[in-house]
């Protein structure tokens, strides 16, 4: 005789959820202040207005509107706490519970930008997920965000969920705008993988914050160097996920070198409103694309040449991008104009006030350079007398510096 399996989600309650990073603590008006304080940040809700936590008044509203809530049995509201430092941090919550079909979304989740890209954010996860596969029997949980928001996307990617699709004009917004809405899930027989997977990520980067592991630097050569300098434009690409199509930027940049602390830095500045500031918070990751010189090649340049071509030289460096204080603005300023505008318009001969409006509109910033990689078309199989054929045909287009490349450095 075959037992009937109760297939049915239990009711998800307020409970204290814990491990050796971060406790969940069940939300309360107590904490009204900190969760205030947490929220004040007004970057933090560009994708899920209206701005909550804009005073204490209107956290403190929000945490009563949510208990209600909370008290229906729709939502669990909780508090996250970083347990290294005892701070209260952010929230996060269980909402659209669904007990007949054993489903409910993680959502509503913000996070004190200054422990955003850490390890609060993959351990609050770990614990809901981990509550709500194995203790609760819940066989779906979705989570949701704004489609243009990618720094949220390409957090739940890295997860391990799904991405499903777009719902479209799927939530008013208090701007009375409609927002289409990116869906991920995960489902019951993918968790045990998707859990080592998650396990496996916070270890190693626990791993490397108890070993306090520095940067690595990766090594230029004068090739590389060559190029940063003569073709200063770079094409910043954004690390994305889910997203087919990376957030592309097109910055002027430039190369700084510390001899002493062998260490090579990318430098430069943006627009403090350009539209893509909030992905490039918090460390993000980023790939430079320095656009090299190039040439097309013709079969006349040489008997062997059977096939016309182009040749080129473009360099990839990957690292991660920081903002820079805003103190620092002038000096890095001052080191970009000299080094593009090479004599000809000098920041300090420019009127005090036209300085200080310049500065108080910019974020300038620096890339760490930890990968190099050179994709170089410069018929590197070809023999020598071809080369050279074809690196004079190239001085007399007047690149010498791709004939150069051309040719051997000894």
């Amino acid at each position: 005789m075959k037992t009937a399996i109760n297939k049915t989600m239990k009711q998800p309650l307020p409970i204290t959820l814990s491990n050796d990073v971060v406790t969940l603590i069940p939300m309360t008006q107590e904490y009204a202040h900190q969760f205030y304080e947490a929220g004040k940040d007004e970057a933090t809700w560009r994708w899920t207005p209206p701005f909550q936590c804009e005073t204490l008044e209107t956290a403190r509203q929000w945490i009563t509107e949510s208990l209600i809530q909370v008290k229906k049995g729709e939502q669990v509201m909780f508090g996250i706490i970083d347990n290294a430092s005892g701070a209260f941090v952010g929230s996060t919550r269980y909402c659209s519970i669904d007990i007949a079909n054993s489903a409910l979304e993680i959502g509503f989740t913000f996070i004190n930008p200054a422990f955003q890209r850490s390890h609060i954010n993959s351990n609050c996860k770990l614990l809901l997920l981990t509550h709500a596969f194995e203790d609760l029997g819940a066989v779906r949980v979705q989570l949701r965000t704004h489609e243009n928001n990618q720094k949220s996307r390409n957090a739940i990617a890295r997860l391990g969920a799904t991405f499903e699709g777009i719902l479209r004009s799927q939530r008013l917004l208090s701007t009375g705008e409609y927002r289409n809405t990116a869906l991920f899930s995960l489902l019951k027989n993918e968790w045990s993988q998707v859990k080592l997977t998650l396990q496996d990520k916070i270890a190693k980067h626990a791993q490397k914050a108890a070993s306090q592991e520095t940067e690595t630097h990766a090594e230029l050569d004068e090739q590389v160097t060559s190029i940063i300098k003569e073709f200063p434009l770079a094409q910043i690409m954004i690390a994305s996920n889910d997203n087919l199509h990376d957030q592309i930027i097109y910055l002027p940049v430039r190369l700084e070198q510390n001899q002493e602390q062998k260490k090579n830095v990318l430098t430069g500045h943006l627009f403090i409103n350009n539209k893509l500031v909030w992905l490039l918070e918090n460390n993000a990751k980023v790939t430079v694309v320095f656009q090299g010189d190039d040439a097309y090649i013709s079969p006349l340049m040489h008997d062997k040449i059977k096939v016309p071509t182009w040749n080129y030289r473009r360099v990839h460096i990957t690292g991660h991008f920081r903002f820079l204080p805003p103190e620092q603005n002038k000096q890095q300023m001052t080191l970009q104009v000299d080094d593009l505008e090479t004599g000809q318009w000098s920041l300090d001969a420019q009127p005090e006030q036209m300085i200080n409006g310049m500065l108080a509109n910019i974020r300038c910033f620096e890339i760490s350079i930890e990968r190099v990689d050179t994709i170089f078309k410069l018929d590197q199989q070809k023999p020598l007398s071809v080369k050279q054929a074809i690196a004079e045909q190239l001085i007399k287009q007047h690149k010498a510096s791709l004939a150069k490349a051309h040719l051997p450095t000894d």
